[in-house]
């Protein structure tokens, strides 16, 4: 595994940023982008791998997938009237980002199929001013991470498949600093993942399930004041989500696909570090409360066949934010988001297939009033907008 994580390490370097609500990442898949992810009862290309590993027991020979999606998003803050410091404003770095991702699917020929994905489906990089209000102890955020994950899918009858796998992630590289106190950390964990597809002429239903993962993690500490770095141990332990699907085709040329897709945020409850030796002014220890809620997304997606090897996508998502308000911060300053999606596929040869879509995500306007205590000067209005363009290319063997 770790040469695995040697070998894609290089094409996993780009900064990353949370684009769902949280630090989740939906954009896997650049066919599915252009639907708006309702794609877990479609997986009928190999990023159905991570969509619904299912799928590919439906899927001919042999395909790989090479893609990624470039992130631009827009932050801007301003202080309100229950921030006790003097009227700012700040806006966060505009640069762009790049999230790759790599599929692979080989059917037997039989009712048997393997598939791995490569992904990043959890990230984070926002970095605000150092002179922002609340700079001290939120000014930069950053959160890579790579997941492998190998499926076998199991065909059990014409109509019907299974599909169990395997997840493993690689929390690389996190920081959470402020200007007053840096910590990053590094650690890994396992988890698992089971999936099943009806399909027929007329309907398809998808349900796919991830585990959480509890990854174990170990770094450093510095507070700047006092010039002290220490060793810190913290455990941090992704969402378990489960994907719900259907998908009608009406004509030949339609497929209509929805999703309702449930994050455990409940399981992101804290940040618990404990440090060796003491921190100064701080000790042994230091825990950050998140009390995040799991939420429901929706998706609605389109896509029509209109020629042979040509296809135009389209769809919608409403996506609530699992912070509360009395635990926000602006390293995560999202609120209640709906995107719109348009996507397009073409056949460039029998056996390649270019993808390509763009979403524009526009977030409500999160106006900020319930920090209190030293988190007081987070106060303000946050408002967000996320422009994001992604390709992939398709091969069949």
């Amino acid at each position: 595994m770790k040469k695995i994580l040697f070998v894609f390490s290089a094409f996993f370097v780009w900064g990353q940023t949370a684009q769902a609500a949280g630090f989740q990442i939906p954009e896997m898949g650049v066919k599915a982008m252009g639907m708006a992810h309702a794609f877990t009862a479609v997986a009928d290309d190999p990023t159905a791998n991570w969509f619904n590993p299912a799928g590919l027991a439906f899927q001919q020979g042999a395909a790989v997938t090479l893609g990624g999606v470039a992130i631009m998003p827009k932050v801007d803050y301003s202080s309100n009237a229950s921030n006790p410091l003097p009227p700012s404003t700040a806006s966060a770095d505009k640069k762009t980002l790049v999230v790759p991702h790599a599929y692979i699917a080989i059917n037997s020929g039989e009712d048997l199929t393997a598939g791995i994905g490569i992904n990043a489906p959890f990230g984070l990089e926002m970095q605000w001013p150092t002179t922002a209000a609340f700079a001290g102890a939120a000014e930069y955020g950053r959160l890579n991470a790579i997941n492998v994950n190998p499926n076998v899918a199991f065909k059990l009858s014409d109509n019907f498949s299974m599909a169990v796998g395997v997840d493993y992630v690689n929390m690389y590289k996190v920081d959470f600093n402020g200007t007053a106190l840096k910590q990053n950390f590094k650690g890994d964990g396992w988890g698992y993942n089971v999936a099943a597809l009806y399909k027929s002429e007329l309907l398809n239903v998808g349900v796919s399930y991830r585990s959480s993962v509890k990854l174990k993690s170990k770094g450093t500490s510095t507070l700047t004041a006092a010039a002290a770095t220490v060793n810190n141990n913290i455990t941090v332990t992704m969402p378990d989500m489960l994907n719900i699907g259907v998908a009608i085709h009406p004509t030949q040329q339609w497929t209509l696909s929805a999703d309702a897709d449930w994050t455990n945020w409940k399981k992101f409850d804290k940040l618990a570090f404990t440090y060796s030796p003491a921190l100064p002014v701080i000790g042994a220890a230091l825990t950050v409360q998140e009390n995040w809620k799991a939420i429901w997304a929706f998706r609605a997606g389109a896509q029509w066949a209109y020629s042979d090897t040509m296809r135009a996508r389209f769809g919608y998502t409403y996506d609530p934010t699992p912070i509360k308000n009395v635990d926000f911060t602006p390293l995560l300053p999202g609120n209640d988001r709906q995107a719109v999606h348009i996507g397009y596929g073409v056949d460039l040869t029998d056996q390649a297939t270019l993808d390509i879509a763009y979403t524009y995500v526009w977030l409500k306007d999160r106006n900020q009033t319930q920090s209190t205590g030293t988190n007081v000067v987070r106060n303000g209005t946050y408002k967000s907008t996320i422009h994001l363009a992604a390709a992939s290319l398709t091969y069949h063997f």
